[in-house]
């Protein structure tokens, strides 16, 4: 038999398998990144538009090849998660132990800066952690706050106090790549009586004000 008749079929064959492979390569390499996720791409260095250096570039809600053998892939969630907050006994300007209960919505940033800076801190960190650690930077701000604040202006205007934690963390949450969509007080209480007391001279004041006025009416 012709070796070239022999060539041909050996020929087609690994025309065959070379095209199989590439596709399960390409398959294989080949990732979808979805919008409320972020796909960190580590192990070839590339430089940014200042010129830093890093190794690994970010995909968002779009979808990449990756270099096999070359480069893995991790993912970050961009999804809110809510973040309980509740701490005890802090002291208000006045020395009033207050409790304060809180929730707060937060999610990683989806521009670049803000994936750069969650990527380096929190890929490969264990949910519960990470969690962990954006409550202890909201918690010491909700301290903080508290110690500028009277009893009064926590509790008759929670939408500013919410507001006045919200900003003071916001600089430790973006150096994080961190951002909120909502903070809301839940409850406020304290074991000296002292809202109870506020609540019954406030009662008080009411009732006083409407005897007045009736007294006032029936005068006229």
């Amino acid at each position: 038999m012709d070796i070239s008749t022999l060539l041909i079929p050996v020929t087609i064959l690994i025309i065959v398998l070379a095209v199989l492979i590439a596709l399960w390569l390409l398959s294989r390499n080949y990732i979808k990144v979805s919008p409320n996720m972020a796909a960190v791409i580590s192990g070839r260095s590339r430089k940014l538009s200042d010129g830093t250096v890093v190794g690994y570039r970010l995909v968002r809600g779009g979808a990449t090849l990756i270099v096999p053998f070359l480069e893995k892939v991790d993912y970050l969630s961009l999804n809110v998660w809510t973040v309980p907050l509740a701490t005890s006994r802090a002291y208000t300007v006045q020395g009033v132990p207050v409790s304060v209960k809180a929730v707060g919505n937060v999610k990683i940033k989806g521009d670049d800066e803000s994936l750069r800076a969650a990527a380096e801190r929190f890929l490969g960190m264990p949910p519960e952690e990470f969690h962990r650690l954006v409550f202890q930077t909201l918690e010491g701000h909700l301290r903080a706050i508290l110690g500028t604040l009277t009893v009064e202006e926590i509790n008759n205007d929670r939408q500013s106090f919410a507001q006045k934690l919200t900003t003071e963390a916001a600089g430790d949450l973006e150096k994080m790549g961190i951002g909120h969509d909502a903070l809301t007080i839940q409850e406020i209480s304290d074991e000296e009586g002292y809202l109870d007391a506020l609540g019954k001279r406030r009662t008080a004041e009411v009732q006083r004000d409407a005897e007045i006025g009736q007294a006032e009416a029936m005068r006229d």
